[in-house]
């Protein structure tokens, strides 16, 4: 995103830099309709590619050689002062702003984007860009600074080879078309396998910074032979821009094929720009060119004041507070560039040091400012406890929390369903009926009765698991490799209870089954059961097409995992499998299929294919909201964090189960009681266990607690008919 003024400085390169970034910020303050206006980065990397590209040749050309020393020192003056002062006001205010509990993982953003290896950071991150644009981190947007800084360390080293002997350009112009081959070629393969990957590292996003380069050096000798028609083309490649901005949206797979419209429509506006009849007047127009002198600091500085507001407001930005923060982004950023970048890029200092000592004190600052952000996320967070006398817990009746041991379990709430309609034996640790009451139909707003377990209020001191390490408290088998992600298909062998046990439970689903994990396999090491596993990310136990929103495309993994799942059923004979799942998290494939009576019917369907005993599990109450970073603010009251019941119970919680078993003829098991009693907002604490590891997860610890209550509603389908 670095420009260079010379005798070679384009104002409608200028111009579209600020047509470029105007596009993104509006994308990120979710205005004027440009829902694809996050592919300004692809415009930026064209214009890097080509402004960077030409600045070594002509240097190359004049010298015979490329200087370093000096091009990395023009770097660090161009780039480093308003990236590092962007990057340091961004985490003293992230530090004040943010759930304590985010802090380690907001300064480790920090350190990653101090060190240009964020773009690494968030490949290896589960969720995708858009998914990670609706988080808090202020360092996010850092991920395109990565690949821009990756590929100046990389590119004077690749002319530098390319460009010895005869024909230089010629060689260079070779050597950059089978870059961009490959690169692309990568880009679209990986798009469908490893969309992150695809996204946020450099090989796969070369082949548009290789683009760039080709205009460099060819595309004067493109424009003369044909003006006008290149006049045209530069006019077209506007407008395949624009939409791309307009019609490109989060739903679609990114970068792939579909990237090759921006940027192949950007190399056009470049070229066009320079003709009498092409684009270039309406990009030299003094908006866009004011936009695209601030671009570098309005890219640096818009996102953490996008990302932070929510956190200060309470609330989402309204759009006339959207566009406030867009103005003030433009203020900051007018004062960065005039006060920090402008200074810098005309040498402010330089006439002093050395290319070497302007290089070693860039990457002095680097490593500074890396390593305090890096303290900062090594640091434990030590959660202040609750004063002195402050209500912990208000005991409503002689129902305790869950007990973690058996031999202590409290009784708690438990429900049964329909289907094969099973009772709790009366010697079981639970009970209760399920509620009579449609939990769909529950209204929001209701005054929240008191429910009959403790009300906590502040987080107790021994609250487990403790606060500071919720988030981690998963499951086993995604390190077991026993949750299987995304492009595996072919079922593990993940055996676990009793080894000698001679009855079987096999657990089957996606994540909300290996949530409940824990409780499966208390319950079988205390029946003396064999358990089974089969779990996979994303993918619900349904007989029809699904969509996986990492992968934005159809599915097909999952159905074919589905379908290795049922034969291995078959071969094993278990005698007892059940079944749970997330109702919401894939979206099926085709929107007539989208509907809870076709995913009972889908779900019923796929439980008729087993030949054992089926039972299926209600799947869990929705938080909707990030758990342990609300409980983290309010630990003096943690019932601010309660959850509506109109978003817990949403999606149809409990009927897709139910039509499934009626259906099947499955047993219906509902612990919902368990999570969520009475009829009010969902606590996120019950005596001092945590509920939530996220915003939908359940913790290892609670769903451990939960075994009771499993077992009493297991045993009688096991033993009977």
């Amino acid at each position: 995103m670095a420009e260079t003024r010379s005798s070679t400085f384009r104002t409608d390169v200028e111009g579209l830099r600020g047509v470029a970034v105007l596009a993104v910020v509006l994308f990120h303050a979710n205005l004027g309709g440009l829902t694809g206006g996050f592919v300004g980065v692809d415009v930026f990397f064209v214009i890097s590619g080509f402004l960077i590209t030409g600045l070594l040749v002509r240097e190359h050309a004049q010298t015979g050689a490329i200087g370093l020393a000096g091009f990395y020192a023009r770097r660090v003056r161009r780039l480093l002062p308003a990236g590092l002062a962007t990057l340091v006001v961004t985490l003293v205010a992230a530090v004040v702003i943010v759930a304590p509990i985010d802090r380690a993982g907001i300064a480790g953003d920090a350190a990653a984007a101090a060190l240009s290896v964020g773009n690494v950071r968030l490949a290896l991150a589960s969720g995708d860009y858009f998914a990670a644009v609706s988080t808090a981190s202020p360092f996010l947007h850092y991920w395109s600074l990565g690949v821009e800084e990756q590929f100046y360390l990389v590119w004077p080293a690749l002319l530098l080879v390319t460009m010895r002997g005869t024909k230089p350009l010629v060689r260079l112009g070779l050597a950059l078309a089978a870059l961009c081959i490959t690169s692309l070629a990568a880009n679209i393969w990986l798009t469908d396998f490893a969309p992150n990957w695809a996204f946020y590292s450099l090989p796969t996003r070369a082949w548009q910074l290789g683009l760039g380069g080709l205009l460099a050096i060819g595309g004067g000798w493109i424009v003369e032979r044909a003006p006008r028609l290149i006049a045209v083309l530069g006019w077209a490649g506007l407008g395949a821009i624009t939409i791309a901005f307009v019609l490109y949206s989060e739903a679609m797979q990114y970068p792939g094929l579909a990237a090759i419209v921006p940027t192949c429509g950007a190399a056009a506006v470049m070229l066009g720009g320079t003709v009498p009849l092409g684009p270039g007047k309406v990009l030299s127009l003094a908006p866009l060119r004011f936009l695209g002198r601030i671009s570098y600091s309005l890219y640096l500085w818009h996102w953490p004041i996008f990302a932070l507001a929510p956190l200060v407001l309470g609330a989402p930005p309204s759009a006339p507070i959207s566009l406030a923060l867009i103005a003030l982004s433009i203020a900051v950023a007018t004062v960065s560039c005039s006060r920090i970048e402008a200074p810098f890029r005309r040498g402010f200092g330089a006439h002093h040091l050395q290319p070497r000592q302007t290089v070693a004190i860039g990457l002095t600052a680097i490593a500074v400012i890396a390593l305090a952000a890096s303290s900062i996320a090594a640091a434990p967070w030590q959660p202040i406890a609750p004063p002195e006398g402050s209500p912990v817990a208000v005991a409503t009746d002689a129902i305790g929390e869950p007990s973690l041991d058996w031999a202590d379990a409290t009784p708690m709430p438990t429900g049964t369903g329909v289907g094969n309609e099973t009772t709790a034996p009366s010697q079981s640790p639970v009970a209760s009926p399920t509620s009579t009451a449609d939990p769909v139909d529950a209204s929001p707003g209701t005054p929240t009765p008191v429910p009959s377990i403790p009300v906590t209020i502040a987080l107790p001191a021994n609250a487990i698991p403790s606060i500071d390490k919720v988030r981690a408290d998963e499951d086993r088998l995604r390190a077991d490799g026993c949750l299987v992600v995304e492009r595996v298909t072919t079922t593990p062998s993940c055996w676990y209870g009793a080894e000698a046990g001679t009855f079987t439970l096999a657990l089957v689903g996606d994540s909300h089954a290996a949530q409940w994990f824990p409780a499966a396999e208390s319950v079988a090491n205390h029946e003396g059961w064999r358990l089974v596993v089969f779990a996979k990310v994303s993918c619900p136990f349904l007989d029809m097409p699904v969509v996986n929103l990492a992968l934005k495309r159809e599915y097909r993994e999952c159905a074919a995992w589905n379908r290795n799942v049922v034969r291995r059923l078959d071969t094993l004979h278990p005698d007892l499998t059940l079944v749970t799942m997330s109702r919401t998290a894939a979206p099926a494939l085709n929107p007539e299929d989208d509907t809870v009576a076709a995913r009972g019917a889908a779900l019923g369907r796929m439980l008729e294919q087993i030949q054992s005993k089926v039972a299926v599990l209600v799947d869990t109450p929705f938080a909707g909201f990030d758990v342990p970073g609300c409980i983290s603010l309010h630990m003096d009251d943690v019932r601010r964090c309660m959850i509506p019941r109109s978003t817990a119970f949403a999606g149809g919680l409990g009927k897709i189960e139910q039509i499934a078993a009626r259906a099947s003829g499955a047993s219906l098991v509902d612990l919902t009681d368990n999570i969520c009693p009475g009829t009010g907002a969902c606590p996120v604490v019950i005596g001092r266990i945590i509920l939530y590891r996220d915003l939908g997860h359940l913790t290892q610890t609670f769903a451990r607690s939960l075994a009771p209550a499993l077992a009493a509603a297991l045993v009688p389908i096991a033993a009977g008919p």
